[in-house]
């Protein structure tokens, strides 16, 4: 469809060089709604492709890049420092640990929530540290597994491991890449690691969840060292099944894969295999959810789908 080409055109890292045929106005309202300006107009503005684009789109988009460049720079610095005291060991997840790493630029992809994953054992200690810098407990989670601090600002949400929600890290932490920019003891989360949670965050919206979310598997299943195949594969593909997540996965790497095509073969050779009944009910949401100008869902429907992928 011609929306679907304008937006794989316009979220490609390296963009084609015109935008091809659609309706300029949809496409502006889809990109702003999954967040996904940022990143078309910084296209629009530095590639070629920008040259065949209607003026009111870039002038449109313009505003959102403007924004989450203000924006990402002081959601990293405040997190930054509430960082600088922590001593216990904090792993990135989602837009804090994606945005200057999956994307070669800083408002590629807004930050949105900033969330960290910390041991349970290490949750008071990492209270203690962040109350030195201003933030102060805002609540917690079902089973006390999350748990939220703000600052009058800025929130920063902390769950124990891999799914927020569920106590078991899953190796997580043994796998980690120092984060040295964020603080002393930050880490990144291993690619599969990346994979799973953004998985999780994805199954929180029942798999109706905004675009940018696909554009940060796209990049995730890029990963050369995300693991397809043999042990380390066989071994992602069981942690997902630990943490309930193998309809979720099975879903959202088959929307990648409708989404962008280049990465097809990559989601193919990560994706579980399920009964026929699970597959057939995960794929009547994937058929829906694929539609991006799903701006606004029917009552319920994302309810009913989380049903059937949340873990």
């Amino acid at each position: 469809m011609a929306l679907r080409d304008g937006l794989r055109a316009l979220t490609a890292l390296d963009p084609p060089d015109a935008l091809p045929p659609c309706d300029a106005g949809e496409l502006a309202d889809v990109l702003d709604g999954h967040g996904l300006g940022p990143l078309a107009s910084y296209q629009l503005e530095t590639h070629r492709i920008g040259a065949s684009a209607p003026p009111a789109l870039r002038e449109r988009l313009l505003p959102l890049y403007q924004g989450t460049v203000n924006d990402n720079v002081f959601r990293l610095m405040t997190l930054k420092g509430a960082l600088r005291e922590v001593d216990v060991p904090v792993v990135a997840l989602g837009g804090a640990a994606y945005v200057d790493w999956l994307y070669p630029h800083l408002a590629f992809r807004p930050l949105g929530e900033l969330r960290l994953a910390v041991r349970g054992t290490d949750g008071a200690r990492f209270a203690a540290s962040v109350a030195e810098t201003g933030f102060s407990p805002l609540g917690t989670g079902p089973g006390g597994h999350t748990a939220t601090f703000g600052d009058g600002r800025v929130e920063i949400a902390i769950q124990e491991g891999l799914v927020a929600g569920q106590p078991d890290e899953r190796g997580l932490f043994q796998r980690t890449t120092p984060f040295r920019a964020l603080g002393p003891t930050a880490a990144r989360p291993a690619a599969e690691d990346a994979l799973l949670a953004s998985v999780a965050e994805i199954a929180s919206f029942g798999l109706f969840a905004p675009l940018l979310l696909y554009v940060d598997l796209r990049e995730l299943l890029r990963l050369p060292e995300l693991p397809a195949g043999g042990e380390a594969g066989a071994a992602l593909l069981a942690r997902a099944e630990a943490a309930g997540l193998s309809r979720a996965l099975h879903g959202a790497l088959a929307l990648a894969a409708r989404l962008f095509p280049e990465v097809a073969a990559r989601a193919a050779a990560l994706s579980p295999t399920l009964s026929a009944p699970e597959r057939a009910a995960v794929m009547a949401i994937v058929e829906r959810a694929g539609d991006p100008t799903r701006l606004r869902l029917p009552r319920g429907a994302e309810a009913a789908a989380r049903a059937v992928v949340a873990p």
